[in-house]
């Protein structure tokens, strides 16, 4: 069975930039921001490109020094700072209140949501924003039926994802089970018009090479994050599917495509 992978976090970030970026330029990115769940950095830049200083806050410093090793080469270096916490431990340690706080996929791995979208309201300057990308709809990448398997191995292969994600998520001491969504931790942190947004990202078949390897690495560690949940008959198609030495490896496939959605849940401190 294919192991957890992932694709190299640059290139991931590449291909997923374009819905990212339509949610972060309607923001109102102004003044100090922070950048919460960094990533490799790609956020972190596109806002330094418009504010005047961007902290980057991570609980990696292997992730950290990624972005500042990006922000330096895209020349915006001297704008970025950044900041190892990790959000069960607090309140982010930030030397000033921000006009704008972006988390892009980050305070779902808090123990507690509500106590880490307070604190980070917490950190919000009068009248700032915070924004969380959380959300969204899963990727669809194959045609129902691949020719290996049963017929809609890409939706059973979300719901194994959706036991597997479970499952971690109870599994750790002092974690605390959310009944509201995001905008209702939103208006419970104190924040006013809030208000939740999506984009579609629509790559469609056949992909390029370097949007191709994206695709089989995000299946790849999907698998392998979901295996135990899977059914031995899904767990040997997908072991098939992408053997790069198997005839009915994914990428010869011609309809390997990318169509999925971004969410963005947005609320004001008054």
């Amino acid at each position: 069975m294919t192991g957890p992978s992932t694709a190299d976090p640059a290139a991931a970030e590449a291909v997923f930039a374009p819905a990212e970026q339509a949610l972060l330029d309607a923001l109102p990115v102004a003044g100090v921001v922070a950048d919460v769940g960094p990533g490799s950095g790609t956020s972190t830049v596109r806002l330094a490109e418009r504010a005047g200083c961007v902290y980057a806050v991570d609980n990696d410093e292997a992730m950290l020094a990624m972005v500042r090793e990006r922000a330096e080469r895209a020349g915006v270096g001297d704008r970025v700072r950044t900041v190892l916490h990790n959000l069960d431990d607090g309140p982010v340690p930030l030397p000033e209140p921000v006009s704008l706080i972006w988390s892009g996929a980050c305070v779902h791995h808090a123990l507690s949501w509500q106590e880490a979208v307070s604190g980070l309201a917490g950190l919000l300057a009068p009248g700032g924003v915070l924004a969380l990308g959380e959300g969204g709809l899963p990727a669809r990448c194959l045609p129902w039926d691949v020719g290996v398997g049963r017929p809609g191995l890409e939706a059973r292969l979300d719901a194994a994802h959706n036991e597997w994600f479970t499952a971690w998520f109870d599994s750790r001491p002092g974690v605390v089970r959310e009944v509201r969504g995001w905008p209702g931790l939103l208006r419970s942190a104190g924040l006013e018009q809030v208000t939740s947004r999506s984009t579609l990202l629509d790559l469609p078949a056949p992909l390029a090479a370097a949007v191709q390897e994206v695709v089989l690495a995000e299946l790849a560690a999907r698998v392998g994050r979901a295996q135990a949940f899977l059914a031995k008959d899904d767990r040997a198609a997908w072991n098939s599917l992408l053997d790069r030495t198997s005839p009915m490896w994914l990428g010869n496939c011609e309809d390997l495509a990318l169509l999925t959605a971004r969410t963005v849940h947005i609320g004001t401190k008054p």
